[in-house]
C-alpha cells in the first residue's frame, strides 16, 4: 500500500467526507491500492456486523481510575519496594552522616597522645599504695602478667 492511502485509510474506512485529493487520485490511478481498500472495506463491514445493534459502550466517568486504584491496592508491596522510598532514602542519608560523625568523634577522642593510653591501662590505674612495693615491670612477658594480676587480686577500693 502507498503512503497517500495509508495516511488516510482509517478517515476513509470511519466514512470520513474530509478525505484529501491525493487519496482519490491515487485510488484511481493504483490497481494494487484500490484491491486492498476494498478488501479492507469488506472486513470492517465484518467488523461492524459483531457489534450489538443500537448499544454504544462508553465507561461511566472515573472507571479508569477506579481501575488503576484497584490494581494499586491489591498489587503486593515487595520488600525491595521499602528502599524506593523518599523518605527512607533520607533517613539512611542521615543515619549514615550521623554514624560517620560518631566514628569520627571516637577516632580523634582516642588518638595515642601519650597520656591518654597510660590511663586506661590497668597497671596504672591500679598501682599498690605508696607504702607498700608492687612488684616491678620489666621486659619479661610473664612477670607482667603475674605482675598486672597480683595488682588486680590486691586492689581494695577506698571508701
Amino acid at each position: 500500500m502507498h503512503e497517500p492511502v495509508k495516511t488516510s485509510l482509517e478517515n476513509y474506512l470511519a466514512g470520513s467526507d474530509s478525505l484529501p485529493r491525493e487519496f482519490a487520485k491515487h485510488l484511481s490511478s493504483c490497481a494494487e491500492c484500490r484491491q486492498e481498500v476494498s478488501e479492507l472495506e469488506a472486513q470492517a463491514i465484518l467488523v461492524r456486523s459483531l457489534r450489538c445493534p443500537g448499544a454504544e459502550f462508553e465507561p461511566a466517568v472515573g472507571f479508569y481510575a477506579r481501575v488503576i486504584e484497584r490494581i494499586d491496592t491489591q498489587r503486593q508491596s515487595s520488600f525491595w519496594t521499602i528502599f524506593l522510598e523518599p523518605a527512607f532514602g533520607r533517613r539512611l542519608a542521615v543515619a549514615s552522616a550521623v554514624f560517620a560523625v560518631l566514628m569520627g568523634l571516637y577516632l580523634v577522642g582516642s588518638e595515642p597522645d601519650g597520656t591518654s593510653l597510660m590511663a586506661h591501662r590497668p597497671a596504672v590505674v591500679m598501682l599498690p599504695g605508696e607504702d607498700e612495693p608492687g612488684p616491678v615491670l620489666g621486659a619479661d612477658q610473664d612477670q607482667d602478667r603475674g605482675a598486672i594480676l597480683v595488682n588486680l587480686a590486691s586492689f581494695q577500693q577506698e571508701q
